[in-house]
């Protein structure tokens, strides 16, 4: 196979052998200019001056006199005389992500010598298309006809005007805008471009080499084409194009859009032998379709070994190339460890260092902070995901941990950046500018003080090393465009525009791969194989989203209008991409295509269409075929824990007076056995972490303690409704007291409190809540005072028979009062409280009941408890759930079968169900088993030793 960049180096030196240093060779990308020389080294016989070699961009900047300025620069210039035109109420930050958008529409108008004050002018009348775009071709002017035709029935509350109005504007903005660049000496591309191009006649450009051979180009800009138009009239340019007859002949083949115009515009020499015919030749294709975005790069190894016998270790005989570039890693640990050299073309992309990980939590860090009194607060979670990440894990590691450890004992939510003073790198970090415009100096300081702490260590990370430098050098870069923006305009730049810039700068640094580019098998993406040419290709993420590419920029130019004046839009890409996809198969004698099937995001899990016309529209037909992954992990074994003397032994241990077997340990174990194994045999501790919001349990103890300390005055005494309403007019007393136990619960402090107290943000809405059902709460009290106060907060406890041990059980029951000759065990219930009904004392006793009543059976536990120790007849189990004190027709009391009952009508049947519960739960025959439900493990501390979630 001969690759077309050996067939232009074996031309040029076969007609210009003895005056290649005459000669200039354009390509579309270096890369091509390197491979090019090497077969041009091979070609020549002795030693010679090579021939120039360069860039279609950087041949056509060299001849303008303009800088190109920063995006920065540029922008906010475009907004002073955006402003000065449209009289715009847009702040600078506002109008930002516009400039963006109208300076890529300003470049593309030049780069395709638009006449921007045509583009701009309101067609109002269609004839005028006709008389005043006579330069227009019928199709263009076909298209400017559609568009104004579907502006005028889309108008009818004046959006036609209202648009026309803002297009009016734009042609003043873009001659003023380029005016005052010019008067700077500043340009952006497109502006480069059309100067160069309209003024190669007026002005004696100097084009100092004989031959300008362009090679292997495919879209032309107008500009570009008029600088061709130009060396061709001097006899100075030579064209050699790439392309195959299968798709330039075939005009329903997008991938020769731009060659057919080119070959007519800019023919090439009659004796270059290019073969037209490579795509019809045989080739071994398949198209392999993968259940995994990453898993795509497994695929390799199969590849390398079907095509072993045609590899060679040759620059050009085996290329990856990668449709999706974020497979990068994945392809490179998939390639063979007897596979010695790979170059990879594309560079590291600092976007997937730990270096840029690091930078954008101190980004969430900057973006979040919050000033208190002379220093800087932030939430917890941006400090601690700074102190956890792997750059600073040996730097002061104990203090660390030490301190996030005291940020969950003490759920401290915000935290004094000032206090993170564990050694000199951690105070740099967390000294944080209070400018804007001091930002980068900030960064600058914090990568200066890692590459010298790295240094120091003498840690032995060249890559490391080399990425903070990179990205140093960015960030210094971006410190200079904004500091001149800040002293030549006075634009103040907001934190959202910087931070804009910020990833945008980032985002073009990459780092090279130390290689040599001429050597082993090629990894690249899609721009780098332009003009390259491969026996064995491997093309990874051949999905519909990426290749072609789907992402076009916005525009301020309607499509119609974009089609109407020649300036490019999503066809045009569409067809550059075919072109790149057809010209790098058509020498290939093996390609194999990935495509993952994985539907996610934008990802279609389609196959690309190029693959489709290969296999539909082609002479090749590819095999279609599966790539299988074996997922089959042994499954997860259900967990059964046989009881035994010893755990019996442990549980009857645990079990007295002091300790009585709880209604909460009892609802547990009929909810799921092996938790009541994990949490009372065991004893397994649930992980300790920072309460962001204050949960059900801590809430409950806040409501509890509050009522405890309202109504403790009057325990043994009567409750009437003046003493109730006394309460209700103390509002100081009452925030007070929930305001105390906010602080000793949520925020673990100590009694007696000292100073003040302060509440904000989610602890703030907690406090409101606690007060609007206390509130509600005193409201139902009062309604049927008057009533005893029995006992607040008080243990009550019993002991049952189980087999042949007596277990005593009991719990703190919230409150018993007595009304009328009734005693209510009352229990508060902050949670969801689904129902306070039940039939059968039975179905309370159900083991992993998909929805337990467990808020029943322990009221019930209460009354059965305190039947025996005050031997009272009328005792009434009730609840109040806090969610429903709010609903008409409210009723504390427990219900059976829809009525109302007293405890001693269902305490035989209810100690007999108790009794053997208890029994189970103590005999040496028991099972500690899972529970069946799994939607009880989603909150559930063990649910990772169950490997249920």
């Amino acid at each position: 196979m001969e690759r077309f960049l050996s067939q232009c180096a074996k031309y040029i030196y076969k007609k210009h052998q003895n005056e290649l240093t005459d000669l200039c060779v354009v390509f579309p990308n270096r890369r091509a200019g390197v491979f090019f020389t090497h077969y041009l080294q091979k070609t020549v016989k002795g030693a010679i001056i090579g021939p120039s070699t360069t860039t279609v961009n950087e041949l056509m900047a060299s001849y303008s006199a303009m800088q190109k300025g920063e995006k920065l620069q540029l922008i906010s210039l475009l907004y002073d005389v955006f402003l000065k035109h449209t009289k715009t109420t847009e702040t600078f930050d506002e109008f930002y992500f516009w400039g963006e958008i109208l300076l890529a529409d300003f470049n593309d108008i030049d780069r395709y010598l638009v006449k921007a004050k045509d583009l701009f002018t309101n067609v109002s009348d269609l004839k005028e298309i006709e008389s005043v775009f006579d330069y227009l071709t019928d199709e263009q002017k076909k298209a400017l006809e559609q568009f104004w035709g579907s502006m005028a029935v889309v108008d009818k509350m004046g959006f036609k005007e209202k648009y026309i109005s803002i297009w009016d504007k734009l042609y003043p903005v873009y001659q003023d805008f380029k005016q005052q660049l010019a008067e700077k000496q500043l340009a952006y591309p497109g502006m480069q471009d059309r100067e160069v191009a309209e003024n190669l006649e007026s002005e004696e450009k100097e084009f100092p080499f004989k031959k300008y051979y362009i090679v292997g180009l495919n879209a032309l800009n107008a500009c570009e084409k008029r600088f061709f138009k130009h060396l061709q009239s001097l006899g100075k340019a030579e064209f050699l194009w790439d392309y195959d007859e299968s798709y330039l002949g075939d005009k329903q083949n997008e991938a020769g859009h731009f060659l057919r115009s080119n070959l007519i515009e800019f023919p090439q020499p009659e004796d270059f032998e290019l073969d037209k015919t490579c795509f019809s030749k045989p080739k071994n294709m398949k198209m392999v379709a993968v259940s995994s975005v990453y898993g795509q790069a497994q695929q390799i190894p199969n590849f390398l070994d079907e095509t072993k016998k045609s590899y060679k270790k040759e620059f050009d005989n085996t290329a990856i190339v990668l449709a999706d570039e974020s497979l990068l890693f994945s392809a490179l640990g998939a390639v063979p460890a007897n596979i010695d050299k790979v170059n990879v073309t594309m560079g590291y992309s600092v976007r997937n260092s730990v270096v840029y990980g690091f930078l954008m939590l101190l980004v969430t860090l900057l973006k979040n902070k919050r000033k208190e009194g002379d220093n800087f607060v932030a939430y917890y979670r941006y400090v601690t995901d700074v102190l956890n990440h792997q750059l600073l894990g040996d730097t002061a590691s104990e203090a660390c941990k030490g301190y996030i450890n005291q940020l969950k004992n003490y759920n401290r939510i915000t935290v004094p950046l000032a206090d993170i003073d564990f050694s000199p790198l951690h105070k740099q970090i967390f000294t944080l500018p209070e400018k804007t415009a001091d930002y980068s100096e900030y960064f600058l300081n914090v990568l200066a003080a890692f590459y010298g702490h790295l240094k120091d260590a003498e840690i032995d990370n060249a890559m490391l090393l080399e990425l903070i430098y990179s990205i140093y050098q960015a960030i210094e870069k971006l410190k200079s465009v904004v500091d001149d923006v800040l002293s030549e305009q006075q634009r103040e730049i907001s934190e959202a525009v910087y931070f804009r810039l910020f990833s945008q700068y980032l985002g073009q640094v990459s780092v090279a791969f130390e290689g040599e580019p001429l050597s082993g098998m090629q990894v690249m993406g899609i721009l780098e194989t332009r003009c390259l040419d491969f026996e064995n290709l491997i093309i990874l993420g051949l999905n519909e989203n990426k290749w072609p590419r789907k992402f076009t920029a916005p525009s301020f130019i309607p499509f119609n209008i974009r089609l109407g004046f020649g300036l490019p839009g999503i066809d045009e890409q569409d067809a550059m991409y075919a072109y790149y996809f057809y010209r790098l198969v058509q020498r290939a004698k093996n390609i194999t295509a990935t495509y993952s099937v994985v539907k996610e995001g934008i990802g279609t899990g389609e196959l690309s269409r190029y693959g489709y016309q290969l296999q539909y529209d082609s002479v090749h037909k590819p095999a279609m075929l599966n790539l299988d992954f074996s997922f089959s992990n042994d499954p997860v074994e259900e967990i059964r824990v046989k009881s035994s003397k010893e755990v019996v032994a442990k549980l009857l241990a645990n079990n007295s007076e002091d300790h009585p077997l709880s209604p909460s340990a009892i609802n547990t174990y009929l909810n799921c056995k092996l938790k009541f194994y994990y949490q009372y045999v065991v004893r397994l501790p649930e992980p300790e972490e920072v309460k962001e919001e204050i949960d059900g349990v801590v809430f409950g103890n806040i409501f509890h303690d509050t009522l405890e300390e309202l109504y403790k005055p009057y325990v043994g005494r009567v409750v009437e409704k003046s003493n109730i309403e006394k309460i209700q007019k103390d509002r100081v007393w009452l925030e007070n007291e929930v305001t105390k136990q906010i602080a000793v619960h949520y925020l673990k402090k100590k009694l007696p409190l000292k100073g003040e107290i302060k509440l904000e943000g989610k602890t703030l809405l907690i406090f409101e809540n606690a007060i609007t059902y206390l509130r509600q709460l005193l409201k139902i009290d009062k309604e049927m005072a008057p009533f005893t106060v029995v006992s607040l907060e008080q243990r009550y406890k019993r002991w049952i028979n189980a087999g042949d041990n007596k277990i005593c059980v009991g719990g703190m029951i919230d409150r018993v009062d007595r009304a009328d000759g009734v005693t209510r065990v009352l229990d508060y219930k902050t949670g969801n409280v689904k129902t306070t009904r039940f039939k059968t004392v039975e179905e309370l006793f159900e083991r992993d009941a998909k929805e337990p009543k467990k808020e029943i059976l322990q009221a019930l536990i209460y009354s059965w408890g305190l039947a025996k120790e005050t031997n009272a007849e009328e005792i009434q189990a009730a609840i109040y759930p806090l969610r429903s004190l709010f609903a008409e027709n409210f009723t504390a009391a427990v219900q059976m079968n829809y009525k109302d009952f007293f405890f001693d009508k269902v305490a035989e049947e209810f100690e007999g169900e108790l009794a053997g519960l208890v029994s189970e739960i103590f005999s040496e025959e028991n099972e500690f088993v899972q529970t069946e439900h799994d939607k009880k493990c989603e909150y559930c501390a063990y649910r990772g030793i169950c490997r249920r979630f």
